[in-house]
């Protein structure tokens, strides 16, 4: 297992961009997995524009394997009055590996107010199943720093319905900043389609955008993310997905698109 703040760390200023050798604890095959690599890009981010308001929205197009050195270089869109938009490309040896954009933003007087959706009926932490039947072993290697049981929906390779409500939290307390570790946790469950692969097979990440409704506190405990499969065709899947805390309060909305080899 592995602290997110340590990783974190091993980003280094050089420049007008950020380094750092991908840490294999947080690797998925040959590449890191999608949300870590989208949380060093808003470490990258907001480390080199140190007056930026909260974040609202991250979009990402994955490109490329997250190995070996990667640099991450960050760049200003536009500045505002309440919204500020930054770029960050990151490159490696091998060339481009993630193109994302961040949007902050403070937040503004309006008469507008929709509640949020509140919980799922799903089981509680304790009583959820783990999410791999034999607990994290045939899991990709990340998952190792994460708790994971299947609050709701169908287990990967079943056959059910494709829809998983897993809860997830860190093995160990991030300790990192509280959206960049939201980043990471966010994308740690598989998605919904894996419901209906006939055995174990190989994914990888395409799009992910990610709206966040509420800012974290912190990331220390159980979050339910609820992923649901709209369509899954011709080697590709689209899901949407939602991020609660335990005590009920979203967190945040995104959809995703994933190359699936099964």
């Amino acid at each position: 297992m592995a602290r997110l703040a340590e990783s974190f760390e091993a980003l280094v200023r050089d420049g007008d961009r950020f380094t750092i050798e991908a840490p294999t604890e947080w690797a998925q095959g040959r590449t890191l997995y999608g949300g870590m690599t989208l949380a060093l890009a808003h470490e990258a981010a907001r480390r080199y524009f140190d007056d930026l308001p909260p974040l609202l929205s991250a979009q990402c197009v994955f490109v490329g394997p997250a190995s070996g050195t990667i640099h991450f270089l960050p760049g200003l869109l536009r500045r505002g009055r309440s919204t500020t938009m930054v770029a960050v490309e990151a490159v490696g040896d091998q060339g481009p590996i993630l193109r994302a954009s961040f949007v902050f933003g403070a937040s503004r007087d309006s008469a507008v107010s929709v509640d949020a959706p509140g919980l799922p009926e799903v089981s509680t932490p304790d009583d959820a199943i783990p999410l791999f039947a034999t607990g994290n072993e045939r899991a990709p290697g990340f998952t190792a720093n994460f708790d994971m049981r299947l609050g709701g929906g169908a287990q990967g390779v079943s056959g059910g319905e494709p829809m998983m409500a897993t809860w997830a939290r860190f093995r160990e307390a991030p300790g990192a900043n509280p959206v960049s570790a939201l980043l990471a946790l966010a994308d740690a469950p598989p998605p919904a389609a894996i419901t209906r692969f006939p055995t174990l097979a190989p994914l990888s990440s395409v799009t992910w955008h990610i709206d966040l409704v509420e800012q974290p506190d912190d990331v220390d405990g159980w979050h339910l993310l609820r992923a649901n499969a709209e369509h899954a065709a011709d080697g590709m899947t689209t899901q949407d997905m939602k991020l609660w805390r335990e005590d009920g309060l979203l967190l945040a909305i995104g959809r995703q698109s994933i190359a699936i080899f099964a």
